[in-house]
């Protein structure tokens, strides 16, 4: 399986994506000896960009209030998609603030490659050019879908992983609660303007995706909360494999309405991912604005109807908040932290073309896409210091993938050629490059030693994976096989142990001859 994930924004993109990883395990991802090499070196220098984009703020004297979420500081963090003019590149989205000082966003492109150094390539743009390209032929496309009011709705009360940070290291956590993001949303509703570029970002959107709807399998996020289990199984046929109802159980047991971002801990908001939520929310004058943008069109080609009014004489209190500011056409700007607020304001997912942001072109390797920052020197600093790092691990990368791997000896010149190249990249972080260099060094070797040159094999890298419990039984995937270990003998780490020496164990090449092997009873 080499699974491609699209999706919008809070449209159930997240946990579709969890699920598929939770699928994954049965049947890894196996790499040719290019992307191998590539994801290595991705992982040995997963942080060269970001240490170099810290130095510079810290240089400035602003490092100990930058605001830079965890999930952007890898190679490969943060939102992602193919250069539009220019496949052959991906693109990074990363975003930078400052307390009491604001924020940009700075997009990075490194080769397409990086994309599948994360086991399941997801991106939330461009659904139609994943379908144009050759060399996504033979991926297993999913596309997650919701109600389109609903992803609206979502989107006015998310918070971006900028914002999460600064809650998560400035905001008292008493008052990190559901008042706060209410009180923020409150600005998004009230404001028509920005709720206007919400709905244009997402009929884009869909625009794009639904001329090509067919050639995804589209899982709709609603059903995923209220037919879990049988969901699941249904995305997991769709991947060629067979899974029981416990199974599926077990799945939904580890995703069930938690945070499934990492560092970003407020993706998910407590207490929400309630179908149909948005009737609490949303007002008739919301609800017109979708309808004039030609949303229902999407909404009834999967399943949600048309938009229908709502009763005004059952508003919420929030609702009838909004309305009455909406009547007499008042923004709502009580904030009392302004940083927040900013923060939280810049989004990915608005068309934000009618707003006073700073914008900038594409340098060979990065753009500052928009920018409210009141520095713009340090802007431009940052921005030096990130093109300057990512040239510098570009050069690898486009070194290893312009390789000949045809004969060992052609190999190693391959690989000591992408470690020339490093020697840049060997003066700000050594001990990392270095790093990268041996196990660069070790994985041509190795390749030609085993005789996976020139076969497709799983990422070594990775750790083993419980796919399930079975009856007495914990079923692990490590590198290509899948063990049935006993639950009897304990812990068992498979890193450094042969899962044959485990008594009681039964060992496959396949999950389904595992899965066979144990519905008939078979022992080792």
């Amino acid at each position: 399986m080499r699974p491609l994930v699209v999706g919008a924004p809070r449209s159930g993109f997240a946990l579709l994506s969890s699920v598929i990883s939770q699928l994954l395990p049965m049947d890894p991802v196996r790499y040719g000896i290019r992307q191998r090499l590539v994801s290595t070196a991705v992982r040995q220098a997963q942080y060269y960009i970001s240490t170099a984009i810290e130095a510079t703020f810290a240089a400035a004297g602003v490092g100990d209030r930058l605001i830079y979420n965890g999930n952007f500081k890898t190679v490969a963090g943060g939102p992602k998609w193919l250069k539009a003019d220019d496949p052959s590149r991906a693109c990074f989205r990363k975003y930078l603030g400052v307390k009491g000082m604001g924020d940009f966003i700075l997009v990075i492109a490194h080769p397409a490659e990086v994309l599948a150094t994360d086991a399941i390539v997801h991106s939330h743009s461009h659904p139609r050019l994943w379908t144009e390209l050759a060399q996504y032929d033979d991926f297993l496309k999913f596309a997650s879908v919701r109600n389109p009011i609903g992803i609206i709705n979502s989107s006015l009360f998310s918070l971006n992983a900028l914002a999460s940070e600064y809650i998560q290291r400035y905001v008292d956590p008493r008052d990190d609660n559901d008042e706060m993001r209410q009180n923020l949303a409150l600005f998004k509703f009230s404001n028509l303007d920005f709720f206007a570029g919400i709905v244009r970002h997402y009929k884009g959107y869909f625009d794009e995706f639904l001329p090509v709807a067919d050639r995804f399998h589209v899982t709709r996020w609603e059903d995923l909360i209220e037919r879990s289990a049988e969901t699941i199984r249904r995305v997991a046929l769709q991947a060629g494999l067979v899974i029981e109802a416990d199974h599926a159980g077990q799945i939904w047991q580890r995703l069930d309405h938690i945070n499934l971002t990492g560092h970003h801990e407020h993706n998910y908001r407590r207490g929400k991912g309630l179908v149909g939520d948005w009737k609490n929310w949303m007002t008739n004058a919301h609800l017109e604005i979708i309808r004039e943008h030609g949303l229902e069109d999407a909404m009834q080609v999967f399943g949600y109807g048309r938009i229908e009014p709502l009763d005004e004489a059952r508003y919420t209190p929030f609702q009838r908040r909004v309305a009455e500011l909406v009547s007499r056409g008042k923004v709502f700007e009580d904030h009392a932290d302004l940083d927040l607020f900013g923060f939280a304001f810049n989004k990915s997912n608005i068309d934000a073309s009618a707003f006073a942001f700073r914008r900038y072109g594409w340098r060979l390797h990065s753009s500052v896409e928009r920018s409210g920052f009141s520095d713009e020197g340090i802007v431009m600093a940052v921005w030096e210091a990130a093109e300057t790092a990512a040239g510098e691990l570009n050069a690898v990368l486009d070194q290893l993938l312009a390789g000949d791997y045809s004969s060992e000896a052609r190999a190693t010149a391959s690989v000591e050629a992408a470690i020339a190249v490093s020697a840049a990249m060997a003066k700000r972080m050594p001990r990392a490059t270095a790093a990268m260099a041996d196990e660069l060094r070790v994985a041509a070797r190795q390749a030609f030693a085993d005789g996976s040159a020139e076969a497709l094999e799983v990422d070594r890298s990775v750790p083993p994976l419980l796919i399930r419990s079975w009856n007495e039984y914990n079923i692990v995937s490590h590198r290509g096989q899948f063990s049935a270990i006993p639950q009897a003998v304990g812990p068992i780490d498979l890193t450094d142990r042969d899962p044959h020496s485990i008594p009681g164990s039964i060992v496959r090449d396949s999950y389904e001859s595992l899965r066979v092997a144990l519905s008939d009873g078979v022992a080792n």
